[in-house]
């Protein structure tokens, strides 16, 4: 045996990472989502694919609330698929447990590999972000009130979001931070093993750029909430990123929270983030 990260060698690294295996009924689960997320957009209030950037990848969704006064708190779902597979649109039923109870959601697109770099993917969700804190006030959203999470490769981007210096990348233009909040579900936070797996194949990284591109060895632009959770049922690989990850930015952030779901795959732990009287729907809720 030949080990190639830690002690696994490339089938184990590989099947840590395969997670379409572990859930047989994933079909049935992946049909369920855009079939209940056809439902909401025919019947919830919202404008479907606005352009935050050039490129028809570059879309966002925005379920609005008209539940409660002034301008409402904003929850941003980045979707996973690692990096390169799934669509906002899959995800749109998520939204009415966020919009009847006061809060705007909004769904992003970003380009997808092979199509797209990693650091092209993290910059079109940075764009997407500072289009949102310019722009929400057109659709009555607060834009000092712009909380995200995301699910999977969305929990690194999230991550990758925290950690972005607003200064830089708006030139100047904004010196805070333009997120309050953020939560990961069964994020990635480094990409050295998911370079030297199979997925490598269609996302073509390098060393350079797992360096730039881990949230583990970068550190959050401020100090703000943020919650980390996964399903209790998820593999060694995805646990044991999560707690070193949570090791890791804990010095910087103050309230840090990791939240038990046991008995949870990586496919219905997300469902939770929609149901609320939920562990994560409450942690999430409470945040904003």
């Amino acid at each position: 045996m030949t080990k190639i990260y830690l002690n696994y060698d490339q089938q184990a690294l590989d099947k840590e990472y395969n997670l379409r295996p572990l859930v047989p009924h994933h079909p049935q689960v992946f049909d369920r989502y855009l079939r209940d997320s056809n439902l909401v957009t025919a019947k919830f209030p919202c404008v479907l694919d606005i352009a935050y950037g050039s490129s028809i990848s570059q879309r966002l969704d925005i379920f609005s609330s008209s539940n409660g006064l002034g301008p409402k708190p904003v929850l941003v779902f980045i979707h996973g698929g690692y990096w390169r597979n799934k669509d906002k649109e899959d995800y749109r039923y998520l939204a009415p447990a966020y919009t009847s109870a006061g809060v705007h959601f909004v769904l992003l697109n970003y380009t997808l590999a092979p199509k797209a770099s990693m650091d092209e993917i993290v910059r079109d969700n940075q764009s997407a972000l500072l289009w949102l804190f310019k722009n929400i006030e057109n659709y009555k959203g607060d834009p000092n009130r712009i909380y995200i999470v995301g699910h999977s490769a969305g929990g690194h981007l999230v991550a990758m979001l925290l950690a972005t210096d607003w200064s830089k990348f708006s030139k100047g233009e904004i010196t805070k931070s333009i997120i309050k909040g953020g939560t990961s579900i069964s994020g990635i936070f480094d990409l050295e093993p998911i370079m030297l797996s199979y997925l490598n194949s269609s996302l073509n990284l390098d060393e350079c750029t797992v360096k730039s591109n881990s949230p583990i060895y970068l550190t959050p632009f401020s100090d703000i909430p943020f919650i980390l959770t996964l399903g209790g049922e998820e593999t060694k690989e995805y646990h044991r990123q999560q707690e070193n990850f949570h090791t890791a930015w804990s010095k910087y952030i103050s309230d840090m929270t990791v939240l038990n779901m046991p008995g949870l795959n990586h496919y219905d732990v997300v469902d939770h983030l929609s149901m609320p009287g939920s562990a994560l729907y409450n942690a999430v809720f409470d945040q904003i």
